[in-house]
């Protein structure tokens, strides 16, 4: 999941960080069948194949030791909704020794920023609240406007263009043009290398040769996690999106029928719409508390 940040950490070898007491978690299930909630659970999935993951009885532990830029990919997730600022910061910082952010989450259903969540604030914390829509009830199709092909992204030529529009909507909410283009040439290498396995997809909205919109799924048996929609302005409300959306639902439901759709937003905002529409439904509510290194890709506060 990308939160709207990115971010810096040093790598570590798995198994190391057992200086909090926590006992490794010896289940035989994959860590991400271990994580309670969707949300959690989808985050995981979508750093498959291009993460270490580590599960204790207290959290869950994900590196991503190929992207350092990647805040969301290196994080620790607490397991319930206790929040204990002091020392569950002290935990990620055991577990990411080299890191110059901190990013902390917590593997519970119904989260919201409140009072607990203060301390965090006062360290210097950004705080995020993020709904989890997932679509149990029929898809609300939308077809897909004249003169537009949905198809996968495939191409070198293709990929570029997705690159080049992932930029220009992040520069439109206040990244900072070149080093996002470099942390997002990073993300895209990583992604290809999962497509190309075959549970993942990327998908395009084209107008001839030119690329309006474009959407990542993910999938396995459990969650299918939908991605980085995004629409070049031009194109917008149009009802492009939506059928991207449709799309991928056919296509993750053709991979994996009884997979639950999934999908992450900050509250209130546009993407969360989109789905809505679509017939996704709020079923959790989680926190993100990051730490970023000053001046990494940080979003202005009225984005």
């Amino acid at each position: 999941m990308n939160y709207g940040k990115e971010y810096d950490m040093g790598h570590m070898e798995k198994g190391e960080a057992e200086n909090a007491g926590s006992e490794k978690n010896e289940a035989t299930l994959h860590p991400r069948q271990e994580a309670e909630t969707l949300g959690v659970r989808s985050n995981l999935l979508v750093a498959r194949g291009v993460s270490e993951i580590d599960a204790y009885s207290d959290r869950i532990v994900l590196r991503m030791p190929n992207e350092p830029h990647y805040w969301g990919g290196n994080m620790t997730t607490f397991r319930g909704g206790h929040v204990d600022p002091e020392k569950q910061v002290a935990q990620f910082r055991a577990d990411f020794p080299e890191a110059a952010h901190v990013a902390i989450s917590w593997d519970v259903f119904d989260m919201q920023i409140g009072p607990e969540h203060e301390q965090l604030s006062a360290m210097g914390f950004e705080l995020e609240q993020l709904d989890i829509l997932s679509l149990t009830a029929p898809l609300k199709r939308s077809p897909i406007p004249e003169g537009i092909v949905v198809r996968p992204v495939e191409s070198d030529a293709d990929w570029q263009q997705v690159i080049a529009l992932q930029v220009e909507t992040g520069v439109e909410q206040g990244y900072e043009r070149n080093s996002y283009e470099i942390y997002l040439r990073s993300r895209f290498a990583s992604r290809r290398r999962q497509i190309s396995e075959g549970w993942a997809i990327w998908l395009g909205a084209f107008d001839g040769d030119i690329l309006a919109a474009d959407l990542g799924v993910y999938t396995d048996q459990i969650v299918a996690r939908f991605q980085e929609v995004e629409t070049r302005p031009s194109y917008r409300r149009r009802g492009i999106c939506a059928a991207l959306v449709t799309a991928g639902v056919d296509w993750a439901k053709s991979k994996a029928p009884n997979a639950v759709p999934v999908l992450q937003a900050l509250s209130d905002g546009p993407a969360g719409r989109i789905y809505r529409r679509c017939g996704f439904e709020h079923c959790e509510t989680q926190v993100v508390a990051m730490l970023p290194p000053e001046g990494t890709f940080e979003r202005p506060e009225d984005a």
